[in-house]
């Protein structure tokens, strides 16, 4: 049988994730002020394959990673211990992901392969359980925080 890259064992407590969107150390919020630096080490930078789709809220705006066989630029943190139980938990609310039921939340935490200067990483990312609405505007090059700053689009904070 054929296993798809995008899995969800062994994901109780993974030791990196890739973010691609507000969560990332280029947007100023609660989490990312907070909770990035306990995640430990230097973040990487790093893509994965996809598409990415910006959706419009009225707080702001935020990135939606699809399937797709483009490039979504984000980066990865963590790396040699498990993520702690209580960060972990700030970042699933956040996403509204339910780990111990994946398919009931608005997201779910999969492994994805993370293409970095230094190889191939396994890194937790969320991914959306629904299709994505129509009518989403692409985000050419994969890269939300690039695209958003060139448009002064006001990002999704909190």
């Amino acid at each position: 049988m054929k296993r798809s890259p995008a899995t969800t064992d062994k994901m109780a407590f993974p030791r990196r994730l890739f973010f691609y969107g507000t969560l990332t150390h280029e947007h100023s919020n609660t989490l990312t002020t907070t909770l990035l630096p306990r995640l430990g080490g230097r973040p990487r930078r790093g893509w994965v394959r996809g598409a990415l789709f910006l959706r419009h809220d009225p707080l702001g705006v935020y990135p939606v990673l699809m399937p797709g066989a483009g490039r979504v630029r984000g980066w990865v943190y963590g790396g040699l211990r498990p993520i702690p139980r209580a960060v972990l938990a700030a970042f699933d609310a956040w996403e509204y992901c339910d780990p111990r039921r994946p398919g009931r939340g608005e997201y779910r935490r999969v492994n994805l392969i993370v293409h970095t200067r230094g190889g191939p990483l396994r890194a937790a990312a969320y991914l959306p359980n629904r299709r994505t609405p129509l009518g989403l505007r692409a985000v050419p090059g994969g890269d939300f925080a690039a695209y958003a700053a060139a448009r002064g689009l006001s990002v999704l904070s909190e």
